[in-house]
Formats: C-alpha cells, sequence, structure tokens
C-alpha cells in the first residue's frame, strides 16, 4: 500500500474542482507518474494548478500543444512510463492529434488529459468548445468521459479507480495513449465560489492506491509448444529485427536476441532502431541493405523461415527481399498488433524474446549457414567503411556513419525520418557504446522531430538529433521548451535546401514542379533562428571539426551543428557506394 504523504490539509476548505484536480494530480503520483507537460489555458485550471503545486511531480509548461504532445512523447519513449499532458477546451486538444497517432502506432503510453466545458454549454456556440467526445477515434486504447466533480468518498473513489484503470490501459497489453475528457464547471480558480469542506483523512483515504503501475514492467509470454516445435525445425532462417524500444532494458533485450540466435543457429538482421547495434557481440548482418541488392549474391542464402521481432525493418531493399522467398514467417512482438504489411504466411507469437528463447531448446544449426552470412557481412562491411572513410566533401551518409563511431558511450540517439533513418539504417556501425536510438518511425513521418527528441534528452543522457533542415524547420516552435530542457541536446543539421528524400524518387526528374512542390527549399538563415532563441549555433566546414564537436557532449542546453550538403551530390556519392558494393 503507499503510504506516500500529501498536502491534503490545505484543500480541507476548498471548491469542488480544485478537490477534484488535486486528487487527480495525488493519484497519477501515486501510482507512479513522474512528469505531467501543461499548455495554457483557463478551462484546464483546476488540473494545471493540481500539478504545479505537487511535489512528487515535474510540472513542465509548454506554450504549443503540437509541442507539448511530442515533447511528451520522447520523455515516455526514453523512460517507458506514461507521461501526462493537460490542455484546455477547444482546438487546443486538436493539436495533440499528430503526437497521439504516433505513440498509438508506435505502442508508446501516454495519458491526455483535456479540460472541457460541462454539457450544458456544448451544442450552443459556447466559446472554446468542440466535440471532445472520442476526439482521437482508435488511436487511443481507451477513451473516458469523466463524470462532473462531486465530493463524496463515492465520487472520489470512482476518480480514483478511473485513474488507476486508466494508467494500467496505458501500459500493459498493447501501451499506447488513454484519453481522460474532464468537464468542468465554473469557477475554476482555486478559492473562488462556493467552498467545501471535507477532512484530510478523507482525502486521504481517497487517494489510497494498491499499486505503482507506472514501475512495474510486463515481461513473459505463453506459446504454444507446436509453434515452438515448427520455429525449431528450420535449420536455414534468420531474426530479422526492426523498431523496437523494450520496457524491460536495452541490455536484456540484446541477450536475450543472442540467445535465440545461438539457440536457433540463425543470424541476426538488425535495424539501427533497437538496442543491438549499440551492444553488438560481433555476429550481427547490418549490410543487407548494400549487399541484398545484387541478387546475384543472395541465391545460395534464401532462409525457409524469418523470426521477426518487432516492425520490419526500415530498408526497402530488405522488405522486398523477404517479400520475394518462400519462407514461412513467425512474427514476435509484445504487443497484439499486425507487424507484417507483406501479408506472408505467419504464425504471430505475442510475448518478449527472453521468454522466448527460455522455451526453445538447444538446437543444432548449419554452422556454414552462419558463416555465408557473416563473410558476406565482412566483404561488404570492408568496402562500406573504406569508402566513407576516404570520403572529403560533406556528405549525408558519412555524418551517420561518424555518429555510430564516436559519440560518447551511453549518448542517446534519435534520427529523424525521411534520409537521417535511412542513411544511420546503412552506414551506423555496430559497436559496444550502449547508445539508446529512437526514432518515430509510427506514422514515418516528419511531424514532431525536435520535440521529440527534446523530450528524449529530457532527465537522461546527453542526446543526439540528426536530422535534415526539413523536419527541422516542420517542429522549429519545439525550440520555445529549449530554456525548460534539463539536460542537453546536440542538433546535427544536415541543410541540404530541401528534402532530400525526394531527390531518390522517380519524381526527381519531373521539374518542374519538383523543386518547388516536393524539394521544397525554405532558404531559412538557420544561424539567425536559432540566435532569435538564444541558441549556440555552428557551421561546420569539414570532418575533423564534426570529429571534435561529437566526440565529447554538453551536459546542458540545446547546441546546433550544421552541416551544408548538396542533396544531388549526397545522390551521386551513394549510387557510388552502391556500385563499388556491387
Amino acid at each position: 500500500m503507499d503510504t506516500h504523504s500529501s498536502s491534503f490539509d490545505v484543500l480541507s476548505r476548498s471548491s469542488v474542482n480544485s478537490v477534484w484536480g488535486a486528487l487527480t494530480i495525488e493519484v497519477l503520483a501515486r501510482l507512479g507518474l513522474e512528469t505531467v507537460v501543461v499548455s495554457p489555458g483557463s478551462r484546464s485550471t483546476p488540473l494545471t494548478v493540481a500539478a504545479a503545486r505537487n511535489p512528487k511531480i515535474e510540472a513542465i509548461p509548454v506554450l504549443d500543444e503540437r509541442s507539448a504532445a511530442f515533447f511528451a512523447l520522447g520523455i515516455a519513449k526514453r523512460t517507458s512510463k506514461p507521461v501526462a499532458l493537460i490542455c484546455t477546451s477547444g482546438s487546443a486538444a486538436a493539436n495533440y492529434f499528430p503526437a497521439i497517432v504516433e505513440a498509438s502506432m508506435g505502442g508508446t503510453p501516454l495519458l491526455v488529459l483535456t479540460a472541457d466545458r460541462p454539457p450544458e454549454l456544448r451544442d450552443c456556440a459556447s466559446g472554446q468548445t468542440i466535440d471532445q467526445l472520442k476526439l482521437y477515434g482508435d488511436y487511443v486504447r481507451q477513451f473516458t468521459e469523466l463524470a462532473l466533480p462531486e465530493v463524496s468518498s463515492g465520487m472520489l473513489a470512482y476518480l480514483r479507480q478511473t485513474l488507476v484503470h486508466a494508467v494500467d490501459r496505458s501500459l500493459n497489453g498493447n501501451p499506447g495513449p488513454v484519453h481522460l475528457n474532464f468537464p468542468l464547471r465554473d469557477p475554476l480558480v482555486p478559492g473562488s465560489g462556493e467552498s467545501v469542506v471535507i477532512e484530510a483523512a478523507e482525502l486521504e483515504a481517497a487517494a489510497t492506491v494498491m499499486t505503482r503501475p507506472c514501475e512495474s514492467v510486463g515481461t513473459g509470454g505463453s506459446f504454444d509448444a507446436v509453434a515452438l516445435e515448427r520455429l525449431g525445425s528450420h535449420q536455414h532462417g534468420l531474426i530479422v529485427v526492426g523498431e523496437i524500444n523494450p520496457r524491460d532494458g536495452d541490455a536484456a533485450f540484446a541477450e536475450a536476441v543472442s540467445l535465440l540466435s545461438e539457440k536457433l543457429g540463425w543470424p541476426v538482421l538488425s535495424d539501427v532502431l533497437n538496442p543491438l547495434r549499440s551492444r553488438s557481440d560481433g555476429s550481427l548482418i547490418t549490410n543487407y541493405d548494400s549487399f541484398l541488392r545484387d541478387r546475384a549474391k543472395t541465391a545460395d542464402i534464401k532462409p525457409t523461415a524469418i523470426l521477426q521481432i518487432g516492425a520490419l525493418p526500415t530498408s526497402k531493399v530488405l522488405r522486398q527481399w523477404i517479400g520475394s522467398l518462400d519462407a514461412v514467417a513467425f512474427l514476435l512482438s509484445e504487443r497484439p498488433t499486425n507487424t507484417d504489411p507483406l501479408h506472408r504466411v505467419a504464425l504471430p507469437l505475442v510475448g518478449d524474446p527472453y521468454a522466448l528463447a527460455e522455451c526453445l531448446p538447444d538446437l543444432k544449426g548449419d554452422s556454414t549457414w552462419n558463416e555465408v552470412w557473416t563473410a558476406l557481412e565482412q566483404k561488404t562491411d570492408q568496402v562500406i567503411n573504406e569508402l566513407l572513410e576516404s570520403i572529403e566533401p560533406l556528405f549525408e551518409g558519412k555524418a551517420a556513419y561518424l555518429l555510430s563511431k564516436y559519440l560518447p558511450s551511453k549518448a542517446s540517439v534519435f534520427l529523424a525520418s525521411s534520409m537521417s533513418v535511412r542513411y544511420a539504417e546503412c552506414f551506423w556501425q555496430p559497436n559496444e557504446h550502449a547508445y539508446a536510438v529512437h526514432c518515430n518511425r509510427g506514422a514515418n513521418g516528419i511531424d514532431g522531430t525536435l520535440g521529440t527528441a527534446l523530450g528524449v534528452a529530457h532527465g537522461g543522457a546527453p542526446a543526439v538529433l540528426l536530422t535534415g533542415d526539413l523536419a527541422f524547420l516542420h517542429d522549429s516552435n519545439s525550440l520555445l521548451i529549449a530554456p525548460k530542457l534539463k539536460g542537453s541536446l546536440t542538433v546535427v543539421l544536415i541543410n541540404n535546401n530541401g528534402g532530400g528524400i525526394f531527390e531518390h524518387l522517380p519524381v526527381a526528374g519531373q521539374d518542374p514542379p519538383f523543386e518547388e512542390f516536393f524539394a521544397t527549399p525554405q532558404s531559412i538563415q538557420i544561424e539567425t533562428l536559432c540566435a532569435a532563441h538564444g541558441l549556440s549555433h555552428e557551421c561546420i566546414r569539414n570532418w575533423d571539426t564534426f570529429f571534435e564537436r561529437i566526440k565529447a557532449l554538453p551536459e546542458q542546453g540545446v547546441r546546433v551543428l550544421e552541416l551544408v550538403t548538396d542533396r544531388k551530390a549526397d545522390v551521386a556519392t551513394l549510387a557510388k557506394i552502391r556500385a563499388a558494393i556491387k
């Protein structure tokens, strides 16, 4: 039973709304919630004041709701604990939607607390009022419209248990965002209106919870014996690991996958968006995007089975190759979701890798199978390293390569979508630096890149964001969060004056309208934008300077390292590397 102290004595004579708000935040704190991100507004006053006054909670004010939601998402990604959002009524809540979509698709826990007008002020042209009921549709794991505040033992118990179930729903089974809509009548400000008398002991009893689910980790899983027999019957198989942010820790996840590989005798193909490349034991296959382009090299390495852990990796080449195989698929996920866009003949397995590994017997694999894959990996790796080391002009792919080699150990890394994550998947070198790598790949968009990276950095290890100029500018409002940051974020900004990813698509040959409508160059002076926000900025002109700036990271603040590249030249450089490998 939780016995944390509280400050309920000050509420013994207060308004109904103040009691309701204070109990909400106190119960969430006792359930293990640590952080609340608040945007300003009137209708949410009881919740905001309670969050600001509760000593157990870190309450962070963020002006823009869209930035606030992505900032909360980043914190939740790093901690694997839910973070609460508080906003006022009206369109404020609609600005949370992009981050909620990302949290839903990525399985990241969020608690969305939206204030609302009471029922009598809806559908009557009352100001700042929209229909907030089930506003986020199926992108939340649960929606609850709370009752109007009432101070009675029964209603306070109702509020407590609603919060207990909301936190549980955000974390367990299929983690993700939960939406709680709070209708509130005037008066909203503490001390205004008619006071209610309630004993501190009664409030203490109402806030008593039996668990702290935010601090628990759900692991395990039960597996059908026939499924395990089928999995173990294949000698020529692959373990393919995509984006995954394990709740039980990066080291435990890496150990579990290594055990699976050892028992099955299968190579592990690892995306950059999981802990494996930063905890490598030297047996990973990471250059698949390069050598799978040459179908002559793949004739003798076709597996009969694939164990896919999490989502498929970013590489389109790998996805196409897997789709061309006549191989049975086993889809392992901790969430009961469909992770196969290829619609293969597949057997879903719900559970974590360690539980699966413990269920499997030690199987005698074909040693030559691993040797063929390892030889191909090493040969490709040698070519890639020689070519990248020799490149002198600023090339986006080399920036990702150098970050993987020279960042300080245990740094956090956030990769923007589009070309940043693709270059990282191609050139991020396996190492033992224990980096925590994150990305918003649920919806595969650039929305909220900077805000999420700031959230990952907040309260954690020094962090680095690798991003293009469009993703950075698209979320530049999140620079307003910089003064609130507890920690450091280094932004490695690849400025190629437009969307570099479109240069790799067939539409690049259609100009006009390519340059104006697809590349969409913004021609913004990044240095001036940084100066407006009081941020450190440096334009990096050579690789020696870049190495010096990334080998040590500051402990506090936001700095921007800008590398000006030519996106058309980058396409040509990448083509030369691929040709050399082939």
